[in-house]
């Protein structure tokens, strides 16, 4: 009865046509929980019923209120605490990499209560750098500390930044190792010995060993200072070079065994009546006795003086 009653006051209010002498404000203010069989609007909230846009059993979500500790969650603002973790509502925000909020993950206690992760529990990320593959890491059900996962050197290969793994194969040099060359198989291979680039810096080459050591040109005082193996004539030297009329510092060729220039001495090998003909050969210098073109340096013997001509001035 005071049902009907109250809607028609309201349909005469809005209709203009209120002849009961009561203010709208007075049909507004009216308490319709009073009104037996007027709940009010239905939200949801209180139906026993987890729905529209609840985590929980009435709770959470944009309308109900939040939850309690233990109650499912999707998000901080869910539950009372402010803390949502493993999409439950928890105690504290449950946050380091070997602790959980449900008995499931724990290896102890209830729902809604954060603890130590069970034992064996995979934690941290899979790792790669300068060589070394560093496996997922482990708890130890007791503490919440992730231990350090299993380490594998990547040998020949080298770390694939996106998989953050080893590479096991490789399409072009970048995936070997410091001083390896990718082939054609697909397998990395150790570079030759004064190979540049590969993993080394600027003046530096792979020695045989796959490690960067100064490249040819590079002054030294001892061969295990230089890639190649070998120091000459005070550089690092891409051969022995240790014939007569051959030098690894030649102005303009340092590190790469050349020539003697024509006309110039080298050393004990090739001094005093004895000049270098620029093509690797020790000669008759200028004004020897000679008999034939080939002995002297400039390639000519005077014939009627029997003497070596002048080198000629490039």
């Amino acid at each position: 009865m005071w049902k009907k009653q109250h809607l028609l006051a309201v349909a005469l209010c809005a209709g203009a046509l209120s002849t009961l002498g009561m203010g709208c404000e007075l049909i507004a203010s009216v308490d319709r929980s009073r009104i037996p069989g007027d709940v009010g609007p239905d939200d949801g909230c209180s139906d026993g019923t987890k729905n529209n846009e609840e985590t929980d059993v009435d709770c959470g979500g944009s309308v109900c209120p939040q939850c309690d500790n233990a109650k499912a969650c999707t998000a901080a603002g869910d539950c009372t605490s402010g803390f949502c973790a493993d999409e439950v509502c928890c105690d504290t925000a449950c946050d380091a990499d070997c602790d959980a909020c449900t008995a499931a993950l724990k290896a102890s206690g209830e729902d809604g209560t954060c603890g130590p992760s069970k034992a064996e529990t995979a934690c941290g990320e899979p790792t790669c750098s300068e060589g070394v593959e560093t496996s997922r890491g482990t708890c130890d059900g007791e503490s919440v500390e992730c231990a350090p996962g299993e380490e594998k050197g990547c040998e020949e290969f080298a770390c694939d930044p996106k998989a953050n793994a080893c590479f096991t194969e490789c399409m072009e040099d970048a995936h070997c190792a410091k001083c390896h060359e990718c082939g054609a198989d697909g397998a990395c291979a150790l570079a030759a010995a004064g190979t540049d680039g590969l993993g080394c810096d600027e003046g530096q080459a792979c020695d045989a060993a796959g490690e960067c050591k100064p490249a040819n040109g590079v002054e030294c005082t001892e061969a295990s200072e230089c890639a190649s193996g070998l120091c000459v004539d005070g550089v690092c030297c891409n051969a022995a070079c240790d014939s007569a009329c051959m030098a690894c510092n030649v102005e303009g060729s340092e590190g790469t065994c050349s020539n003697v220039p024509l006309g110039s001495e080298d050393g004990t090998d090739c001094s005093e009546a004895n000049v270098c003909d620029g093509k690797g050969a020790c000669k008759l210098a200028a004004g020897e006795d000679c008999t034939t073109n080939e002995q002297c340096a400039s390639d000519k013997c005077l014939p009627t003086l029997f003497t070596c001509d002048a080198i000629p001035t490039p």
